[in-house]
């Protein structure tokens, strides 16, 4: 079919609809096009006739080949590929924007949007080359930019792999744009990834400076040809006098004649680009500061120099951003409060024994706000633990100071002992005693947070410690609230009256710190119990207006952290931790927070970077040598997963989330009876309802689906909503037969996730859509998570399922291989959804080897 026959063409191949052309070049012609089945624009780009069965069909199959094995945000996609006859033609994605060269001249970017478009065009470029692919022909006019500020990288038409021939044709090596080639491109010798960051140089010398490296005059190609392999760019600085050193820095070794002179690859220049980024940046003029150039190293006069602003930037990075000061020259205390244990008898009974403990507890978990370098350690202790092992799991949490207090009381009087412990050896590091009446709470609860502080060395207390009394009456009601908050079921136990009451007390007592603290306490836990982030919304009000009335800012930002951790600003969260930074909080405790936050957010890589400074600092700590393993877990990092794991168990045999989230390596590996083993070496009353799902899934691996949906089902009784368990029960209908009762729990997950922006539930109802046929909704929302966490085992399996209901079968196999070679095992591609991967001819040798001619029916699953 020829070039004017396919525009013509009202139907091509009974699924594309060609509505009209959008552009021409000298190899091909670009179509737009709709996608019939899947109800989506698509661009056509078609071989021009005359060049058929040259080398220039040759240059469409390879690039059809290449692109097959791209899949990243910043790369254009391949869907399919169209023959007929001597024709061919590529199905792309249609991207909506201009090219980089149009984008420059019809714009006027700041510094930050710059920056940014460079740091995707990295992102994208890494990819094909850990991949294998160089790109060759790397240029403005082939990189789009769509109207949202996305790059994405084009034209693969001469790009070649690095284990293919030398060359597809002999043209082959002088092809391309002679502006954006490398000296060793234009030499005709052989290439490597760096010979692109040349090119990637020029891009960026052009983007930033508005003009270009090499000036050509009236010199022919081969004249101009000669000038780059001889003779250097000019000066970033003569184009742009302002430039930032770093920047121009970074151009000078982009654009060196030689491959060693440059970074070793795109990652390094995506971390110093992210360096100035993040560290040079005034957010208010969104234009360069001189806060980061005093962290760069001149260069060595010698082949090494590459090391000078590129090879330590990741670390640089960090260590910038965390801002090492002299307020860190105080050890950090890391301090938990023991249950309070009170004997005799009080006037009330319970309820007002209850109320004294919430009062006692108050007091002392103010303290470490009012210490420098110290930080709360949040414990949950099982309700018949003795003293020996409680202080034995606060020693594994890496706590330094446990605070602990006795009562002795015989009606209004009671006599307190307050001790501050050292949880590694039980030794009592402080200790004093006094006595207070019950009927003046306020007085006591003053004492004895001054008596708590007084027992840490001098040097770390930050000033006097003072607090705003109020009436008898309101302070009753408060302390009637907090006691609430040391219930186990906090999301039953608070209600909005509570808040309520606390706005009261706020607008009445201003100046109460406690009164914010627990103001921000209630609202988390009322979010825990609803699930509405409003409550959220009004904590950051309130604690907003404490800022500006002046109160300790050490005990507000601690709240706001709590708050921000369970939420999707990440920009606000991580400003929150560099102003406790800043005021000389303790490092690991920052470090395991965003190490956790990022996991939430689906950021695995950077949660674990963040997840080891946390260890380093503090080795002792399991906590956080546990939210290392989650990030590597969710990553498909299995091996270093079970390493730090192994370090927990060494660390406290008793810790058992570890257990549990070892049976999930287990479970994703195929080691069906080890996981089982682990799961079930937890107590049965220390096992969360995930550990119990897990068991669950067990069975369901094993072909077991009646017993599996039996432990799901009573899960399910407790916890109505949850989406994970829904999902699972779905899964478990399909694999019965029964897809009414699936239809029906798979439209309950997309009325649930309705609302959602966050990561697992956009993924169950992406899963959710595409069961129930809706595959232009499920498919645009997986496009939405793979750009967000492109490494997310969970993300990627649920993407294979998508595609393969969609009959996408090459992006289906390009996931699935993902996750073969990541070592997930062949037991969680059972579901219907994989069924049919096999059979189709887009099937990768690689799948095809580990999974179709390896595949054991659910029947014999069941038997072994």
């Amino acid at each position: 079919m020829d070039v004017v026959a396919l525009e013509k063409t009202e139907e091509y191949q009974g699924r594309y609809r060609v509505e009209r052309t959008l552009g021409a070049g000298g190899m091909g012609v670009v179509y737009l096009a709709e996608d019939i089945k899947l109800g989506r624009k698509v661009a056509i780009k078609q071989l021009r006739s005359d060049l058929t069965g040259n080398s220039a069909e040759a240059r469409f199959r390879s690039e059809a080949q290449l692109l097959a094995r791209l899949n990243h945000p910043n790369i254009v996609r391949l869907y399919d590929v169209l023959e007929e006859k001597h024709s061919i033609a590529l199905v792309m994605e249609l991207v909506e924007g201009v090219t980089l060269k149009e984008w420059m001249r019809e714009n006027s970017p700041t510094l930050v949007e710059k920056l940014d478009l460079l740091m995707q065009i990295c992102q994208g470029l890494g990819k094909a080359h850990c991949l294998g692919i160089i790109h060759r022909d790397l240029k403005p006019e082939n990189i789009l930019v769509t109207i949202d500020g996305v790059a994405k990288i084009t034209d693969f038409g001469i790009a070649k792999a690095l284990d293919c021939d030398e060359q597809l044709t002999r043209e082959d090596h002088i092809a391309g744009s002679v502006q954006a080639m490398s000296p060793e491109q234009l030499q005709g010798t052989k290439l490597d990834a760096r010979s692109d960051l040349f090119s990637l140089g020029s891009i960026a010398y052009e983007i930033l400076c508005g003009a270009k490296p090499f000036k050509r005059d009236d010199m022919n190609a081969l004249a101009f040809a000669h000038h780059i392999t001889s003779k250097p760019h000019i000066p970033a600085h003569q184009a742009w006098p302002e430039i930032p050193k770093p920047l121009s820095a970074l151009l000078d070794r982009l654009l060196g004649k030689h491959p060693e002179q440059r970074p070793d690859n795109a990652q390094q220049v995506f971390e110093a680009l992210e360096l100035v980024r993040k560290h040079g940046i005034d957010d208010s003029t969104l234009q360069y500061s001189e806060t980061v150039t005093q962290l760069l190293i001149k260069p060595r006069k010698k082949r090494g120099r590459l090391s000078l602003i590129l090879g330590g930037f990741a670390a640089l990075s960090l260590s910038a951003y965390w801002a090492w000061h002299t307020l860190m020259q105080l050890p950090p205390q890391y301090i938990a409060v023991l249950p309070i244990e009170i004997n005799g008898n009080i006037p009330g009974g319970e309820n007002n024994k209850a109320l004294i403990k919430a009062l006692v507890r108050q007091a002392l978990v103010s303290t470490p706000a009012k210490l420098k370098s110290s930080a709360l350690i949040s414990f949950d202790h099982e309700e018949n633990d003795n003293f020996d092992k409680q202080l034995k799991e606060l020693q594994i949490l890496g706590t330094t100071d446990v605070l602990f207090a006795r009562l002795d009381c015989i009606e209004q009087r009671c006599n307190i002992e307050l001790q501050r412990i050292n949880p590694q050896d039980s030794r009592i590091t402080g200790q004093t005693s006094f006595t207070f009446l019950t009927n003046r709470p306020q007085e006591a609860q003053y004492s004895i947070g001054t008596s708590a502080i007084d027992l840490f060395p001098s040097n770390y207390k930050e000033g006097e410690f003072s607090d705003i009394k109020m009436a008898p009456a309101d302070y009753a009601m408060y302390l009637s609230t907090i006691s609430k908050l040391a219930t186990p079921e906090i999301q039953v136990s608070t209600d909005d009256s509570d808040l309520d009451l606390l706005e009261e007390l706020i607008s009445k007592y201003p100046q109460n710190a406690n009164l914010y603290r627990s103001y921000a306490d209630v609202a988390l836990a009322r979010w825990v119990g609803t699930n509405n982030k409003k409550f959220l919304t009004y904590a950051l009000g309130v604690l907003a207006n404490a800022e500006e009335n002046g109160l300790d800012k050490t005990a507000i930002l601690e709240a706001r952290l709590v708050i921000k951790s369970v939420g999707n600003d990440i920009e606000g969260f991580k400003k929150t931790i560099h102003e406790l930074q800043s005021i000389g909080y303790p490092s690991a405790n920052l470090y395991t927070q965003f190490s956790r936050f990022l996991y939430i957010q689906g950021d695995y890589t950077q949660g674990a970077i963040y997840g080891q400074q946390a260890i380093d600092l503090n080795p002792s700590s399991a906590h956080s040598h546990y939210v290392l393993a989650m990030n590597q877990v969710a990553a498909g990092n299995y091996v270093d997963a079970r390493d730090t794991l192994k370090k927990i168990v060494e660390l406290s045999p008793g810790y058992w989330v570890a257990y549990a989230l070892l049976g999930v390596i287990e479970l994703e590996t195929g080691n069906l009876s080890a996981a089982e083993i682990a799961i079930s070496s937890i107590p049965e009353e220390s096992r969360t309802w995930g550990s119990q799902v897990n068991l669950g899934t067990i069975f369901f691996l094993q072909g077991k689906y009646s017993k599996s949906l039996d432990i799901y089902l009573k899960e399910l009784e407790t916890s109505p909503e949850n989406l994970l368990i829904l999902n699972q029960i779905a899964e478990t209908y399909l694999m019965l037969s029964d897809r009414s009762k699936a239809r029906e729990i798979f439209t309950q997950i997309i009325r649930l996730t309705n609302d959602s922006s966050e990561l697992r539930p956009k993924r169950y109802r992406a899963g959710a859509f595409a069961y129930l046929g809706k595959t232009s909704d499920s498919i645009a929302l997986i496009m939405e998570l793979l750009r967000k966490s492109p490494d997310d085992t969970y993300v990627k399996h649920t993407a294979t399922q998508v595609y393969a209901l969609a009959g996408e079968w090459q992006s289906a196999s390009y996931y699935l291989e993902q996750l073969l070679e990541q070592k997930m095992s062949i037991e969680w591609f059972a579901l219907p959804a994989f069924q049919q991967i096999c059979n189709q001819p887009q099937v990768s040798q690689v799948v095809l080897e580990k999974l179709c001619n390896r595949r054991t029916s659910p029947k014999e699953l069941t038997s072994s």
